[in-house]
C-alpha cells in the first residue's frame, strides 16, 4: 500500500523518522544510566557478592528510565548532570507518552510537520549531550576503579570509545 494510499506523506514519514531518532536516543540514554548505576555501585563497594550485584543488575535492566535515574541521584550528587537529566527524563517521557497528542490537532500540514521534526531533534539532541556528559562521568568512575568497563558489559570499551575526542574523557585499556 502506498503512502497516498494510507494517507501519509513524505513528510510523514520524516517526522516518524525524526520521532525515532529521538527515542533510540532516549535508548541509549537509558543503557548509560544502567551503566553508571552499576558502575557506581561496583566503586562504591555496596554489595557483599557478585551474586547480590547481578540481581541488582537484573532488576535495574528492567527498571524504567525514572526508576534508574532516582537511584543514580542517591548514589552520586553532581548538580550539572542531575539538572540534566532532570530534564531528558521528562522528554523522554513527553515524547514517549504525549509527543503525537501534544501536536495532534495541529498536524494538518508541511509545516507543522517541520517544527514536529525540530521539537523531536531538539529532544534527540539533548539526549545525545547526556550521554555525552554519562560517558564523561563514567569514565572519571571506572578511573577511580581501576577496571576495564568490559567487565561490567560486554563492549563497554568500545561505546566509551565512540566518545573520545567528544568532549569526554578516555579510558585506559588494562
Amino acid at each position: 500500500m502506498s503512502l497516498i494510499e494510507q494517507g501519509l506523506s513524505a513528510n510523514d514519514d520524516r517526522v516518524f523518522a525524526a520521532f525515532g531518532r529521538a527515542m533510540h536516543g532516549s535508548q541509549a540514554l537509558e543503557f548509560w544510566l544502567r551503566v553508571l548505576v552499576n558502575v557506581h555501585r561496583v566503586a562504591s563497594k555496596d554489595f557483599a557478592s557478585q551474586a547480590e550485584l547481578e540481581r541488582a543488575v537484573d532488576t535495574l535492566s528492567t527498571s524504567t528510565m525514572g526508576t534508574v535515574f532516582a537511584a543514580l541521584r542517591t548514589l552520586a550528587r553532581d548538580p550539572i548532570l542531575e539538572e540534566k537529566l532532570t530534564m531528558a527524563v521528562g522528554e523522554r517521557n513527553r515524547l514517549a507518552h504525549h509527543f503525537f497528542s501534544e501536536w495532534s490537532d495541529a498536524w494538518n500540514g508541511p509545516e507543522t510537520e517541520v517544527e514536529m521534526i525540530e521539537d523531536a531533534n531538539h529532544v534527540q539532541r539533548l539526549f545525545e549531550e547526556t550521554v555525552r556528559q554519562l560517558a564523561a562521568t563514567l569514565g572519571k568512575h571506572l578511573d577511580v576503579i581501576g577496571s576495564n568497563p568490559d567487565a561490567y558489559i560486554p563492549g563497554l570499551q568500545h561505546r566509551l570509545n565512540n566518545y573520545t575526542g567528544q568532549g569526554s574523557p578516555t579510558v585506559a585499556s588494562p
